[in-house]
C-alpha cells in the first residue's frame, strides 16, 4: 500500500474572499488518512503511522462507503461534553497499550472521523480532480451516521471566523474550489487562519543565557499538581523585568516546582507563586504551548492556573 502524504495548509493571519474559496472548520483533532479497500480499512496518521486498532469506530465505514475502494481524508475528534472538540482527549486515545485500555477509551472517550476530501474512488486517483469535483463524489458515496461526519462548505470566511471565536473553538480553513490534492505545503490553495487564545501559566523556573534570562518555564496545574508546558522566550516590558529582579531573591528554590521531568541545565529554579498571561496558538502533541508570547505578569494566585483558556 503506497501512503499518500497529506495536503497541509498554510498559516496565515488573514482570511481570504472571493467566490473561488471556500472555507470550512478547523477540527482540532489529529489528521487521519483511511483506505478502504476489499472490505477492509486502514488508518494512518498525517506522519504514516498505523492506527486502525486504535479507532474501531470506523469500521462502520464499511456499511456507509458505497463504492469498492476509496482513500478518505479527515480529522479524528473527540467532543467534550459542551461538544467542543478537545485535543486533549483525542490525545489520550493514543495511548491505548492493550484490549483492556482499548474497551475502556472507546467508551469515555468516542471520536468522531469527519471527513473533508476523497483523494481515490474504485480504482481511480482522483487527486487532480478539482476540490469541488471530489467534494461533490464524496457526498454522493459515503452516507453519515452518529460517528463518520463530512465537513461542511461556507461562503463566508469571516462569519465563520467569528463563529469559531464565539465557541472558542480553533479556527477555519479557506479552500479554492478548484484546487488539486498536493502532497505538503507547495501551494497556495488552502489556507488555514487560527484563532490565538491566552492562558494563565506559573513561572517555576528560568533559564539564564550570558548572564540574562534567555526563558521561562511555565506550568499550569492539573490535578493539583504543577505541570509543565513548555518555555518562553524572555521577552519582557522593562517595568517587567525589574518585577522579575525583585522577586528572585524571594523565590528561588533548589528543586524544580514540575512533576514532569525538565531539563535543569542553566535554570534556575522558582517557588510556584509568580503567575504571567500567555498568548498561545494551539496545543502540541505532548501537552506544551504551540507559538507562546508573554503578555504580562498577573497579581492572580497560581491556583487560578487551571488550564483555562481564552480567546483573544
Amino acid at each position: 500500500m503506497d501512503l499518500i502524504q497529506p495536503m497541509e495548509p498554510i498559516l496565515e493571519d488573514r482570511i481570504v474572499t472571493g467566490d473561488e474559496w471556500i472555507h470550512q472548520i478547523k477540527w482540532d483533532g489529529i489528521r487521519g488518512i483511511t483506505y478502504i479497500e476489499a472490505g477492509k480499512i486502514h488508518l494512518f496518521t498525517k506522519k504514516g503511522r498505523e492506527r486502525t486498532a486504535y479507532y474501531p469506530e470506523l469500521e462502520s465505514l464499511k456499511n456507509l462507503f458505497k463504492g469498492d475502494q476509496a482513500i478518505l481524508d479527515g480529522e479524528l475528534i473527540v467532543l467534550d461534553e459542551s461538544d467542543k472538540p478537545s485535543f486533549e482527549d483525542i490525545l489520550k486515545r493514543e495511548r491505548i497499550k492493550t484490549d483492556k485500555n482499548l474497551k475502556y477509551y472507546t467508551t469515555k472517550y468516542p471520536i468522531k472521523y469527519v471527513v473533508f476530501d476523497l483523494l481515490a474512488l474504485n480504482g481511480n486517483d482522483i487527486r487532480k480532480q478539482p476540490l469541488n469535483v471530489r467534494k461533490e463524489l464524496l457526498v454522493n458515496q459515503l452516507e453519515q451516521d452518529d460517528t463518520i461526519a463530512i465537513t461542511d462548505d461556507f461562503k463566508d470566511g469571516n462569519k465563520l471566523m467569528a463563529l469559531m471565536k464565539d465557541r472558542g473553538w480553533e479556527g477555519i480553513v479557506s479552500k479554492k474550489i478548484n484546487s488539486y490534492y498536493s502532497p505538503g505545503k507547495s501551494h497556495h490553495d488552502w489556507i488555514k487562519t487560527k484563532i490565538y487564545k491566552k492562558i494563565l501559566t506559573v513561572v517555576g523556573g528560568i533559564r539564564w543565557k550570558n548572564g540574562v534570562p534567555s526563558s521561562l518555564l511555565l506550568g499550569v496545574f492539573r490535578n493539583q499538581k504543577l505541570s509543565y508546558v513548555g518555555k518562553v522566550n524572555a521577552v519582557f516590558k522593562e517595568g517587567d523585568l525589574v518585577l522579575l529582579n525583585d522577586y528572585l531573591v524571594h523565590l528561588q528554590q533548589k528543586h524544580s516546582p514540575f512533576v514532569d521531568n525538565v531539563d535543569n541545565k542553566g535554570v534556575i529554579w522558582l517557588k510556584p507563586i509568580l503567575t504571567c498571561w500567555v498568548q498561545f496558538m494551539e496545543w502540541t502533541s505532548d501537552f506544551k504551548l504551540r507559538h507562546p508570547k508573554i503578555l504580562g505578569f498577573s497579581t492572580l494566585k497560581p491556583q487560578k492556573a487551571d488550564g483555562t483558556e481564552w480567546v483573544l
